[in-house]
């Protein structure tokens, strides 16, 4: 039994404009759209401050040797620095405001760090809370998904 080239070639041309961002075109100003070897790309504003924020917070807490009284790996961060970007998306999603990639990939960047220190919080120093603050926001996030989704 092999692989079905044509099956995989044809997935693969489906899927490939949701490589670098997750948005329907309708929501493609929510991306940055450079060219790239000639073909136009799209890549999630937000997403694009992620995951710097994710290796910034990791670094800053490593290269300082631990967990235990850095501050990015404090709770108020875990627990605040997600916020800007919950409630730009809210603002851009059930307003008129089509929002600036700037701010998406600023927030975004916030939110990166508050992962990484809850990440590194959980791991290294084992503190239980950053669950119930990722549940928490999990839950604002299903509820406001689920209300946005259901106005379409």
């Amino acid at each position: 039994m092999g692989i079905d080239r044509s099956e995989l070639r044809a997935g693969l041309a489906r899927t490939w404009p949701y490589l670098l961002s997750h948005h329907l075109p309708s929501e493609r100003h929510r991306c940055y759209a450079p060219v790239v070897f000639g073909r136009r790309i799209h890549v999630c504003a937000r997403c694009l401050g992620i995951y710097p924020g994710i290796l910034a917070a990791l670094l800053s807490i490593v290269l300082e040797g631990g967990v235990a009284g850095q501050p990015l790996a404090s709770l108020p961060v875990v627990l605040l620095f997600p916020l800007p970007a919950l409630i730009d998306w809210t603002l851009t999603t059930f307003t008129d405001r089509r929002g600036y990639n700037a701010v998406r990939t600023a927030t975004g960047f916030l939110l990166g760090v508050g992962y990484g220190s809850g990440l590194l919080g959980l791991l290294l120093a084992g503190d239980l809370r950053v669950i119930a603050v990722g549940a928490g926001y999990g839950v604002a996030a299903g509820v406001l998904l689920s209300v946005s989704l259901a106005d379409r």
